[in-house]
């Protein structure tokens, strides 16, 4: 049984038995349901069933002109707000179901993601309809989170930082990156001296202040799974929502991190803070992204 469903409120599931009736649930009433035909007499088909704002279950299945369905997998979602700019977009099919991973490179982060593909048939439609084929550059990246925790905001502005030169900026630090990428010797040689100049300063405060006080936010990749990350992020919005089905309370928080939005959502029972705007959440996320593909 897939263990986020307690992020979008249903911590009570005992069994796939329960988790089966919701799945059902899912196919009957979801109302954004898309299809599209890959073979003679078999439609791939899948449905997104909204519980809250922005997140819910989605179904895909495949089915026949008798009106028989097969379910293939599914999954709780959490739907981002925001377009985010990726590079090198690729898809990536599991070998076992009807699932995809996407890959793609972040000059936010400088990092390669790799996340869940919520909008299956979209890109099996973009797959088998080349007409209109174009290659992605946009996601929208939503998160699903089992652990989390609040932590204060840090008033960057208010704090005087010994800098012997001023650091590079998120907008430099991306532009020399893609040049680095390209092969600019000069862009990687000042990526790998601010590095250092960081690596440096680093050092020097954690000797006096708190960690969380000299890191801002973070992202890195956790565990053996690739869909999986910690990040510390701040707060830029947050709503509160009962699960009507489980009256389970889930926070759908709009977090900045490194200059990547994500929304993250958690059950309350496994948050442990009071979120507020300014203030980071610091957590696991099981990322998603549901890519442009039109």
């Amino acid at each position: 049984m897939n263990s986020y469903f307690r992020a979008i409120g249903f911590s009570k599931l005992k069994n796939k038995i329960e988790q089966n009736t919701l799945v059902k649930t899912a196919l009957k009433e979801g109302a954004d349901r898309r299809e599209i035909e890959v073979g003679a007499d078999t439609r791939l088909i899948q449905v997104f069933y909204n519980i809250g704002n922005g997140f819910g279950l989605s179904v895909v299945s495949e089915g026949n002109s008798s009106g028989m369905i097969m379910v293939d997998n599914s999954f709780p979602y959490c739907i981002g707000e925001y377009y985010t700019s990726q590079s090198d977009i690729q898809i990536e099919g599991h070998t076992d179901t009807e699932a995809y991973s996407g890959v793609s490179d972040d000059f936010n982060l400088g990092m390669t993601l790799i996340y869940k593909l919520q909008n299956v048939v979209d890109y099996v439609r973009n797959t088998w309809l080349n007409d209109y084929y174009k290659s992605p550059q946009k996601v929208k990246f939503g998160a699903l989170s089992l652990n989390g925790r609040i932590l204060y905001g840090v008033h960057l502005d208010h704090i005087s930082l010994p800098y012997e030169k001023q650091p590079i900026s998120n907008k430099e630090r991306r532009n020399l990156i893609a040049k680095a990428r390209s092969g600019d010797a000069g862009a990687l040689e000042e990526l790998t001296i601010d590095d250092m100049d960081t690596y440096s300063l680093v050092n020097k405060r954690i000797k006096e202040e708190d960690l969380f006080t000299v890191v801002d936010t973070y992202f890195i990749p956790y565990g053996i799974d690739n869909e999986h990350y910690s990040i510390l992020g701040v707060i830029k919005k947050f709503t509160k929502i009962t699960n009507a089905f489980s009256d389970e309370m889930v926070y759908n928080l709009s977090v900045l991190c490194n200059d990547l939005y994500i929304n993250v959502v958690i059950n309350s029972l496994d948050l442990e803070g009071e979120p507020a705007v300014g203030r980071r959440f610091k957590g696991i996320i099981w990322l998603q992204g549901q890519v442009q593909f039109r």
